[in-house]
């Protein structure tokens, strides 16, 4: 749900990364804002398309973008033309065919409800639950369960019904017709009927001193990640992946782990090793072993399809995957926060590079991807791509200009085709966060 008010300004980065674009002819529109913070959309060219004219917007999905002015949100087309009126609270972008939609009222909490591209109620507002992204016909909602004292996860359709459980501690959203569930007990995947489809408990045996096997992350192009913990062990000690039919196809080898799904036929892994470097403790330099990270890429069947040699990586989107050169760096720098181990990694920068489903470097100068902090921070439903990785063709990262680091788009030749207003007549986003 769009955050309105004091963060208001904030409120074009919700939505979601696949699909996040909309179209005029076929051609993809984005979010782009000016001097005054005002928002308006241009084309994959850089050519703008709707004027900056809006106090706030979001993306494109489903050919409708919503926009605000004076605090009420509503949604236009690519034409600009206003399809929904301005008059919610807020909103969220269109998904599966609706977008969540909260009504003002004397006091919070605000009913929300669910709407159509004509903007027909397709669930009107209510306080029953928290309105939440529909996917695949179903959207996640909490249910207070008066017994514990606490919301519990469950299934609503678009009747407005609970269809699916209410009893989950965690319930994720459905994905190629699965959605991973825990019930305090397991995790496991359900169907649409809210069946089990794949339990892995008792996958590797069910004698104490047998390896765990369970579902830790939804399903991409056929795979899902799973979570091997070993007798005795904390955590996940491996990593594998498993089909529609609940056979695990592959294990990673000791010592990398799954840092993504599957997207363009590649998942992005993390491999440690043990690297030795030099420590300085001021009266003597002494040798210190650092496990270190390498990233790259495999494919569907296991294999490293792309080699461990760079220092980080992102997701594949758009047939393109977002790198960065240099020496490795450590594989858990919390354990060295303070440390004088710590001194030895501080000069190991590289450069953003992207790179084709082969490995090949195809833009020697990309930019550099949102960190997950400043997505949670400044764009906090944008989603799956966005600011990581190439999205309808464009790239929306950060650039150095001066001393400033600055939002641009870059096209797949490395061109930039637009950067964040920063002249001297520009006012800083604090200004606008406290003064509307």
């Amino acid at each position: 749900m769009c955050v309105v008010g004091s963060l208001v300004l904030l409120c074009f980065a919700q939505g979601r990364a696949q699909g996040s674009v909309g179209s005029v002819e076929g051609e993809p529109l984005f979010l782009i804002w000016d001097e005054q913070g005002k928002y308006g959309f241009m084309d994959a060219t850089g050519r703008v398309r709707i004027k900056p004219q809006y106090d706030g917007a979001l993306p494109f999905t489903e050919g409708l973008a919503a926009v605000s002015s004076k605090g009420l949100w509503g949604f236009i087309d690519t034409t600009g033309r206003t399809v929904v009126p301005l008059t919610y609270r807020g909103v969220s972008p269109f998904s599966d065919g609706v977008a969540d939609v909260t009504v003002t009222a004397a006091s919070a909490p605000y009913p929300c409800g669910y709407i159509d591209h004509s903007g027909r109620y397709v669930i009107k507002p209510q306080n029953k639950f928290t309105c939440t992204d529909f996917k695949e016909g179903f959207a996640v909602v909490g249910v207070y369960d008066e017994q514990i004292g606490e919301s519990l996860d469950g299934y609503i359709n678009k009747s407005g019904e609970l269809a699916i459980g209410g009893g989950y501690s965690r319930a994720d959203n459905f994905s190629e017709g699965l959605a991973r569930v825990n019930d305090f007990n397991e995790t496991y995947f359900i169907n649409r009927e809210g069946e089990t489809a794949i339990n892995l408990k008792g996958y590797a045996g069910t004698d104490t001193l047998s390896d765990e096997y369970e579902p830790s992350g939804s399903f991409s192009e056929g795979l899902a990640e799973v979570g091997i913990t070993v007798f005795s062990s904390y955590g996940y000690s491996r990593f594998g992946f498993v089909d529609k039919r609940g056979k695990v196809v592959f294990k990673l080898p000791e010592r990398m782990r799954a840092e993504g799904a599957f997207h363009d036929g590649r998942a992005l892994v993390l491999l440690t090793k043990t690297e030795k470097v030099k420590v300085d403790l001021g009266d003597e330099v002494i040798s210190q072993e650092v496990e270190v990270a390498l990233y790259g890429y495999i494919n569907s069947t296991g294999a490293l399809s792309i080699p461990a040699r760079f220092s980080e990586g992102e997701d594949f989107s758009d047939g393109v995957a977002v790198v960065r050169s240099g020496q490795p760096r450590p594989a858990f720098p919390r354990d060295l926060d303070g440390s004088a181990a710590a001194d030895a990694f501080a000069d190991r920068s590289g450069d953003w590079l992207c790179i084709n489903r082969a490995g090949a470097v195809v833009i020697k100068k990309c930019g550099e991807p949102l960190s997950s902090d400043e997505l949670t921070d400044k764009f906090p439903m944008f989603g799956e791509g966005f600011g990581k990785g190439f999205v309808g063709g464009l790239f929306f990262h950060k650039t150095r200009v001066g001393n400033k680091d600055l939002y641009a788009y870059m096209d797949k030749s490395g061109q930039q085709l637009w950067l964040q207003p920063h002249g001297p007549n520009v006012r800083p986003p604090r200004w606008w966060r406290e003064n509307f």
